[in-house]
C-alpha cells in the first residue's frame, strides 16, 4: 500500500515539473480602470501593467520612441469584440527596465459589459512594413479583463428628467456682453456710414491720387530744369531740352498732347482746356510761358539766319544771353508752381 502511494506521488510531481518545462512561464499583470465607475459618454482609462524580460519597444520604429514612450496605433477592431462599443482615444505604451504599463483611453457609446479579445503588441508595433522579429507563439499576449459600464440613471435610481436650469454666467460677464454689444452696434453703424459715404469718398481718393501724381509731375519738372541749368551744354540744345521738359509736364498735367502745339497756340490750347476760366495770375504766367517758347523756338531755328545779325545784337542773336537761362528756368518754376496752385 505505501509502495502504491510513493510511486503515485512521484508520478504526480513528474508531470508537474513536465508540464512547467513545457509551458512558458507567465509574467505578472494587473489591471486597474481608472476612475473605478465609468458611466456611458464618460471617458475612461484601462491601466493593465505586466512584466516581460523580452524588449517589446525593438519591435517599434525607434524615432517614435519619446521619454521610454511610444504612441500605439491601436484600433478599436484590434482588440475589442465589438468595435462600435466604444470610442478609441489613445493608446499609449510606457517602459520602465522589463516593466510596461499600456494605458488605453476610450469613450464607451453603451451600458454594459464591454469585453476585450487577446492581442499582441508585437504585432501592433511592427505595422508599416517592418517585419515581425518573433515567432508568434513566442510573443507575448495582452489579455485585459471585461469592464462594466453603468447608468447614471440606474445608480442615481430616477426614470424622470430634471426641471431646466438657468445658464449658468461667470462674474461680470454681463459688462463683457454689453461692452462686446456696444462695440458691435459702434462697427455695424460705422460701417453704414461708410457704405452711404462709399461715393464720396471713392471720388475723394480720386481726386487725391491725382493731386499725388501731378505733385509728383511738377517735382520732376522742377528736377529736370535744375539739373539741365547745372550741364555745360550749347545754347541750342538748352532750347530743345527745356521745351522738351515743359512739353511732357503739360502732356500730363492737362491731359492732352502737346507734342505738335506750335509756341503760339499753347496759350490758346490750355485756356481751351481750361474753359477760359483763369484767373489774372494763371493768364499771366500763360502769357510768360508762350513768350518762353517763342524765344527757346528763335534760339533752336534762327542760328546763322539774316534776322540773327540784325541790330541790336541782345535782341536778334540766336543764343542765350549772360544769365538769361538762370532767369528763364527761375521763371518756369515759378510758372510750374502757379499752374498747380491755380488750375483745377
Amino acid at each position: 500500500m505505501k509502495k502504491n502511494l510513493l510511486a503515485v506521488l512521484l508520478f504526480a510531481l513528474s508531470l508537474s515539473a513536465f508540464s512547467q518545462s513545457e509551458s512558458p512561464e507567465k509574467e505578472m499583470s494587473m489591471q486597474v480602470m481608472v476612475p473605478r465607475d465609468v458611466f456611458i459618454g464618460d471617458s475612461g482609462q484601462i491601466q493593465f501593467s505586466f512584466r516581460n524580460p523580452v524588449d517589446i519597444f525593438a519591435f517599434a520604429d525607434q524615432s517614435l520612441i519619446k521619454d521610454e514612450t511610444i504612441h500605439l496605433n491601436l484600433e478599436p477592431q484590434d482588440f475589442l469584440e465589438n468595435p462600435q462599443e466604444c470610442y478609441l482615444k489613445s493608446a499609449v505604451l510606457i517602459r520602465n527596465g522589463v516593466n510596461y504599463n499600456l494605458c488605453i483611453t476610450f469613450i464607451p457609446w453603451t451600458t454594459g459589459t464591454i469585453k476585450f479579445k487577446d492581442f499582441y503588441l508585437e504585432k501592433i508595433l511592427a505595422r508599416g512594413g517592418k517585419p515581425e522579429k518573433t515567432a508568434e507563439e513566442n510573443l507575448f499576449p495582452i489579455s485585459l479583463e471585461s469592464v462594466t459600464i453603468l447608468s447614471l440613471t440606474e445608480k442615481l435610481n430616477t426614470t424622470t428628467l430634471r426641471p431646466p436650469k438657468e445658464p449658468l454666467i461667470l462674474p461680470k460677464t454681463n459688462y463683457v456682453l454689453l461692452l462686446f454689444l456696444f462695440l458691435a452696434t459702434g462697427l455695424m453703424s460705422l460701417l453704414f456710414i461708410v457704405l452711404m459715404k462709399l461715393p464720396v469718398i471713392l471720388r475723394w481718393l480720386r481726386n487725391f491720387r491725382k493731386k499725388i501724381s501731378y505733385h509728383k509731375n511738377s517735382m520732376k519738372t522742377r528736377l529736370a530744369l535744375n539739373s539741365l541749368l547745372k550741364k555745360e551744354t550749347e545754347d541750342k540744345i538748352f532750347a530743345e531740352k527745356w521745351q522738351q521738359t515743359m512739353r511732357q509736364y503739360l502732356n500730363f498735367r492737362f491731359g492732352t498732347s502737346f507734342a505738335s502745339t506750335t509756341d503760339r497756340k499753347i496759350r490758346d490750347k490750355i485756356e481751351d482746356i481750361t474753359g477760359n476760366l483763369c484767373n489774372d495770375s494763371i493768364d499771366e504766367c500763360l502769357g510768360k510761358l508762350e513768350s518762353h517758347f517763342i524765344r527757346t523756338n528763335y534760339i533752336r531755328f534762327a542760328s546763322g539766319s539774316i534776322d540773327s545779325k540784325l541790330l541790336p545784337a541782345q535782341d536778334h542773336e540766336a543764343k542765350f544771353l549772360d544769365g538769361e537761362k538762370s532767369m528763364l528756368v527761375e521763371s518756369t518754376v515759378s510758372i510750374v508752381n502757379t499752374l498747380e496752385k491755380g488750375v483745377e
